[in-house]
């Protein structure tokens, strides 16, 4: 984690995604940009968060472990795509229920609370309301992709979620945990991309070598 002065690409970047607009005090808020490696922490289940964090490059993914430690992606989240970590804990004024993690290089723009001013704020309480619609819908519609969908379907949209580029070198056993099958049943899934020409594996880790008819695919076409 590192954090970086404010250049006017990330300050256009911010703009872009209508973030400014967001708050109506915009410009009395304390902010930080700060820039997280492939793989580094953002935020910890249990930690206190002191502010919302807004992705404005790269992709990250929120997470959670079960009581026998093993890790359930949730969502994987894209810069352009709308995002707001920090809004439940800022609500609930409990600590993070999930773990943050950065799934490639990844710039966010952290706004650090203020209570006092943000509490009549009217512009930030509109943004609560769209963000938590928005995550009961992303849950609505992850609950009707598992009842709908193939688990190759399933697979195949994973799989370009989780890619660096080209290359996925996620874990299988993490991807049966988010896909809500056995490992056994997805390394037969796995088998048959390879298979069919789908992938390639490249030691230990799988390179996507038809990423339109994945597309295709994962959208049930």
């Amino acid at each position: 984690m590192r954090i970086i002065p404010e250049t006017p690409a990330l300050a256009r970047k911010a703009e872009a995604a209508g973030i400014p607009a967001r708050f109506t005090h915009w410009a009395s808020y304390r902010r930080q940009y700060i820039s997280f490696q492939a793989g580094e922490q953002i935020m910890t289940a249990g930690d206190t968060v002191d502010g919302f964090y807004l992705l404005l490059t790269g992709r990250i993914r929120v997470y959670t472990l079960n009581p026998a430690g093993k890790l359930l992606t949730l969502v994987v989240c894209r810069a352009g795509e709308p995002a707001l970590m920090g809004d439940v804990e800022y609500l609930t004024g409990q600590t993070s229920p999930n773990h943050v993690e950065a799934v490639e290089d990844a710039v966010l723009l952290k706004v650090l609370y203020d209570r006092e001013r943000m509490e009549g704020d009217i512009a930030l309480y509109h943004f609560f309301a769209e963000m938590l619609l928005l995550k009961m819908e992303m849950s609505s519609e992850e609950a009707n992709r598992r009842a709908l969908y193939s688990l190759p379907q399933r697979f195949a949209g994973y799989l370009l979620d989780m890619a660096d580029g080209d290359k996925f070198t996620g874990s299988y056993t993490e991807a049966a945990g988010y896909l809500g099958c056995s490992y056994r049943q997805l390394m037969r899934i796995a088998s048959s991309f390879y298979r069919e020409g789908l992938l390639r594996r490249e030691g230990k880790s799988a390179r996507i070598l038809d990423p339109v008819r994945l597309r295709r695919m994962a959208e049930g076409k």
